[in-house]
């Protein structure tokens, strides 16, 4: 009787041990953005050129491939362009080139975002 008392222990610390681990590997990911924010800056721009949804899903999906672009919109119309990126892996002037390689302007809007 004894020996059939220790299975269902046995079970609940192999199961605690998987939560625990489970837990830690969350906290590991929350962290790892948690990081990747702390170095996160946020630029506007200006887009001349966008005459339709379609450019407008051309410079999105452009910077979507972008390792460093952490969020980004585009806006369609008003001709707006909103990317928080990390700033320690490329820059403003980068992403300005990459949205001009598509075909369009793009100047910095100053102030707040």
């Amino acid at each position: 009787m004894k020996k059939l008392s220790i299975v269902p222990i046995l079970a609940l610390m192999l199961f605690s041990f998987q939560a625990k681990s489970q837990s830690k590997e969350v906290t590991n990911q929350v962290m790892e953005g948690a990081s990747k924010k702390h170095n996160a800056t946020t630029v506007k721009f200006k887009i001349t050129g966008i005459t339709c949804a379609g450019c407008s899903n051309a410079i999105y999906n452009e910077l979507k491939e972008v390792d460093s672009v952490l969020e980004h919109s585009v806006e369609y119309p008003g001709d707006i362009a909103v990317i928080e990126f990390d700033g320690s892996k490329t820059s403003i002037k980068a992403l300005k080139l990459i949205i001009e390689k598509k075909g369009f302007k793009a100047e910095v809007i100053k102030g707040k975002v």
